[in-house]
Formats: C-alpha cells, structure tokens, sequence
C-alpha cells in the first residue's frame, strides 16, 4: 500500500487537526464533525464545526467514546440527505456503524466522507471521568503496547481495528507510533482526490504499517479465541445465562448507548405489551413459588440479541453505559461472532451489501437443516 509518512512535529492530533484544517481552506468540506473536550475536562462530545478556530480545539483521537460516532451521525442526517459537504472523523468501529444504520434507513450517505485511524481501543469512561489527567497518560502508553486492561473488553479482542475492509476515504496509520511517524492513506478514489488537493503526494511504501496490522490481529485473534472459550462455559445452559445477568437491573442502558439500536419506541418500553397484570405475576409466584422483580431482564437481552446480533460492531458502548458493569458487550461479541460468520457477514464492510434478514434466498443454509433432524 502506497501513502504518505509524516513525522509528528508535536502529537497525533495536532498532525490529524492540521490535515483537517487544510482540508477546510481548500474548500474539500463545508463541516467536519470531530470529537471536543467538553469545557469541564472530563469527557468528549461531537461537534459539528464550520470555524478553523473552534477546529483547534477538537480531539480528533479521544481516549473515550462517551457517544458513538454513529450516533451523531443519525442525528445529524436523521431528516434525510445533507447537501453539506462533511467529514466525519471516526474510529472504524464508529464507520461501520454508520454504515449499518444507513442500511437500515437511519443515515443519509450523500456528501458524507470518513477520515479513519487505527484505533488501539479506548478506556472506559466511567474511569478516564474519575481520573482524566492519568487516564490521559495511561492511554499514550497503550499507544505504544497497544494492549491494556484497562482497554474495553471489547477493544482487546476487536479484530477491525485498522484499514481492511473500512469503507472510509482517509485512513491514519499509527500502529508505528511510537517511532514517532505515521502514515496517510486513501481507501477510495474520493480520498486520492482529497489528498490531492491539500497538496500531499503519496508515494511511500506502507507495507512495513501494514505487517505490523497483521502482527496485531494475530494477538487479537489469540485473546478472541480465549476470551470466547471463557464465555462459552461461563454462560452454558440456562444456569449460566441466567447468572451472566444477575445483576441486570433492567434500566434498558445498554439499548440506549447502541449504535445499532435504533427504535424511537423500543418494545421492551412499551409496559402495555410486555408487563403482566398484577395477577398473572401472581399467577407465576404460586406457580414458581418466587419471582424476581424487576422481571424479564433474560427477555430484554435475549430479544435485543436477536435484532442486533447480525449488525453488531462489538463497539463496546453497551457495557461502557452499564451501571451494573454486566459485561453486556462480551456475550454479544459471542453471538455476533457466530451469527455473522454463519450469513459470511461482515456489518459496515460494504454499503451495498444487504444485511442477510433484509433478503431472502431460497437455496441457503442447508448446513444447518440438519441441528435437529429436518432433513
């Protein structure tokens, strides 16, 4: 792969801020919509910003993700397509949930362009709220390991962390950061385009970057492999679901923070529909002799896991956003996993790739006709 190296004259996102400040002289964007530290220091939030000084201040690379991109993405396009130009500078994960929800009708696409980076995972931001200041110095040394546990337990088994099969324009490559360069990247024609007029010629060989890519996944495929062997006996036979979420306190948070969950009026929030009478609990108590309140914490997970399995991008923003600390992410990371792999899907790799429910064909999945004996 051909780009551009560039040594950092201060850090990585002074360079990115720089790059995306010419991009707005040359007029290539109306807006770019970047991450900010919020004014009390403690957090991030997307702004969309039109002014070059207010750019100054962004944080294009944040060690948190208290909103997922996509998230401001639907908002921003929500009403339908933007006829402004804009950039949307995002961890891939962040894409390829855009991605999805475009597919499902929730993101208009026109005029929209990604400007990506490898991402070694974020914190948690129940903890970088506690500490920002060592939360920040904790997060430039797993720049240079590119593990940690205090990473998202997501971000340590993520295995689209970099450019393969990224439908952005721009890409920064920084795995080899700690030598203090990094590289510039197109992925789409738009993106050579765009390089070309900021005046940045690519003609560096990256193929050092992208072994070191390799190198990583490999690590990442080890802890995936781990981590789900665990989380196969952890959660075996109804048991052992059931004790995953024994803390679940049903507050649907975790349905809040996801990208892919995009509902105005979940189901789950409809008291009406899923809440008995007092006497059908009752009913059940003299049945089972007990039952737990608040009820049908298992229904919630397991019928928000039938909608989003396919389309999930193990973000990790559902355990990020749980009061509990369930490891929300961790069993849907497992099951996304599997369904994914049995539909030879990847969620966010192709716009134009239909999300398998969305399309029926008639000679398919004949592997699996034999689970319980229907063939």
């Amino acid at each position: 792969m051909i780009g551009k190296v560039i040594r950092l004259k201060e850090n990585l996102n002074t360079m990115i801020k720089e790059v995306l400040g010419l991009l707005l002289e040359k007029d290539c964007f109306d807006v770019i919509l970047a991450p900010v530290r919020v004014p009390s220091g403690e957090s991030f939030a997307y702004l969309l910003i039109k002014d070059r000084k207010i750019l100054e201040s962004c944080t294009p690379f944040p060690p948190i993700i208290p909103v997922q991109g996509a998230r401001a993405l639907k908002d921003l396009t929500r009403r339908g397509n933007t006829n402004l130009k804009v950039l949307c500078v995002m961890r891939p994960c962040e894409i390829r949930a855009s991605i999805e929800l475009t597919k499902l009708r929730q993101i208009g696409l026109k005029n929209i362009s990604f400007l990506s980076f490898d991402c070694p995972g974020v914190l948690r931001t129940k903890n970088y709220i506690n500490s920002p200041e060592e939360s920040d110095k904790q997060y430039q040394e797993i720049m240079a390991t590119w593990e940690s546990e205090n990473l998202r337990s997501a971000c340590n088994i993520c295995l689209h962390f970099s450019y393969e099969g990224l439908p952005a324009d721009l890409h920064i490559a920084i795995t080899n950061i700690k030598e203090e360069r990094i590289g510039i990247t197109p992925l789409s024609d738009k993106g050579k385009e765009l390089l070309s007029k900021i005046d940045i010629e690519c003609s560096d060989n990256l193929s050092g970057w992208q072994t070191e890519v390799k190198g990583i996944s490999r690590k990442r495929v080890a802890n995936r492999n781990k981590a789900f062997s665990e989380l196969r006996d952890r959660t075996s036979g109804a048991e052992g679901l059931h004790d995953f979420f024994s803390k679940c306190i049903n507050c649907h948070n975790c349905m809040r923070v996801c990208p892919i969950c995009y509902c105005r009026q979940c189901f789950f929030d409809l008291s009406d529909e899923v809440k008995p009478e007092a006497e059908d609990y009752l009913a059940r108590t003299q049945a089972k002799g007990g039952i737990r309140f608040p009820s049908d914490t298992m229904l919630f997970h397991l019928g928000r896991m039938s909608h989003m399995a396919l389309s999930c991008v193990s973000c990790g923003a559902c355990e990020d956003g749980c009061p509990m600390e369930v490891p929300v992410s961790q069993a849907f990371a497992l099951i996304a996993d599997e369904v994914q792999k049995m539909f030879d899907y990847v969620p966010g790799r192709n716009e134009e790739e239909p999300i398998p429910v969305q399309i029926y064909q008639e000679d398919e999945l004949h592997e699996y006709e034999d689970a319980k004996g229907t063939r």
